[in-house]
């Protein structure tokens, strides 16, 4: 009995000091990626999110915006490359329209409206990235047509996740 008693205890010791250390991994990279977007694009917002109630702390969300801009990134920090491998292929498995890109991270895809949602792997992490452009409030919106709303609205929307993962692949890899 109080073997299994001193089991569990080491269990939940361990478990709590693995938290901790995801904890302060995405502390270090939400600082890194700070400190990057601030070089990068100065005139973004950023805002840190916080995860739904209950649940680990091996994620880390991210707000950024501008204008009528919004980008939205959320990154998971797994227990190895291969867990990050699997949940990538599943979520790649399970999206429609899915295109793959090249040259971003270890595997990534695009899919959603107008390929805006952008999902990667890095090591460990899997990256998610989503952006929502309100171009009805740009001030030539008043001169577009419907179907030129959309697509600018499709184009910003790709771009942005496209360029806002780029930044967090390099803030991944920064010493």
């Amino acid at each position: 009995m109080k073997n299994r008693v001193l089991a569990a205890f080491v269990f939940l010791i361990l478990l709590g000091h693995a938290s901790a250390q995801k904890t302060a991994e995405l502390n270090r990279l939400d600082e890194k990626l700070a400190r990057h977007l601030e070089t990068k694009m100065p005139d973004w917002k950023h805002e840190r999110g916080e995860p739904i109630a209950g649940s680990d702390d091996s994620v880390l969300i991210e707000f950024w915006s501008f204008s009528n801009r919004k980008v939205k990134v959320s990154i998971l920090l797994h227990d190895s490359v291969e867990q990050a491998q699997q949940v990538i292929e599943n979520h790649a498995r399970y999206s429609f329209n899915k295109e793959t890109l090249t040259g971003l991270g270890d595997e990534a895809y695009a899919s959603g409206y107008g390929s805006s949602l952008v999902a990667f792997r890095r090591g460990k992490f899997t990256v998610y990235v989503s952006t929502t452009a309100d171009v009805d409030a740009d001030l030539d919106a008043g001169y577009l047509t419907q179907e030129q709303r959309f697509e600018r609205e499709k184009s910003e929307m790709k771009r942005l996740s496209t360029e806002f993962a780029k930044h967090v692949v390099d803030a991944i890899d920064a010493p």
